[in-house]
C-alpha cells in the first residue's frame, strides 16, 4: 500500500512538520485529516501512515509512548513492534506488515513530501 492510497493523503513538497518537532522522539498530526507519525532514527527522520497495518488504529492511540527503549516503533493498542527505519514489522501482531512509509526530504527548517 502506498501513503497516496490513503484519503486526505498530501502532495508532494506538501508540508509535514518542522525538523525541529521531531527533535530526538517523534512528531505525530494530522494536517487536513492525515494522520502521520515522524520519528527520528540513527539515518535521519522517516516518516509513516500513522496506521498500524494490524487494526489501522493510529500507533498513538493510546498514549504517546510509541517508541519503545530498543528504539522500535510500537503500536499502543496491541503492542506490534515495528523497526523505525524501515517499517516492517518485526514482533507481535506486527509481524508479515509493515508501516506505510510517507517519502521525506528537508526544505529549509522543514520536513516536505519528496
Amino acid at each position: 500500500m502506498r501513503y497516496t492510497d490513503f484519503p486526505d493523503a498530501p502532495a508532494k513538497g506538501a508540508i509535514l512538520c518542522r525538523s525541529s518537532d521531531v527533535g530526538r522522539g517523534f512528531h505525530s498530526a494530522t494536517p487536513g485529516g492525515f494522520a502521520f507519525l515522524v520519528v527520528q532514527t540513527d539515518n535521519g527522520p522517516r516518516a509513516y501512515v500513522n496506521a498500524c497495518p494490524h487494526r489501522f488504529l493510529p500507533l498513538d492511540h493510546r498514549g504517546d509512548q510509541v517508541i519503545g527503549t530498543d528504539g522500535r516503533l510500537l503500536c499502543t493498542n496491541h503492542s506490534a513492534a515495528f523497526d523505525a527505519r524501515s517499517g516492517e514489522g518485526v514482533a507481535g501482531f506486527g509481524l508479515g506488515c509493515a508501516l506505510t512509509p510517507v517519502p521525506l526530504r528537508r526544505e529549509g527548517g522543514n520536513l516536505v513530501v519528496a
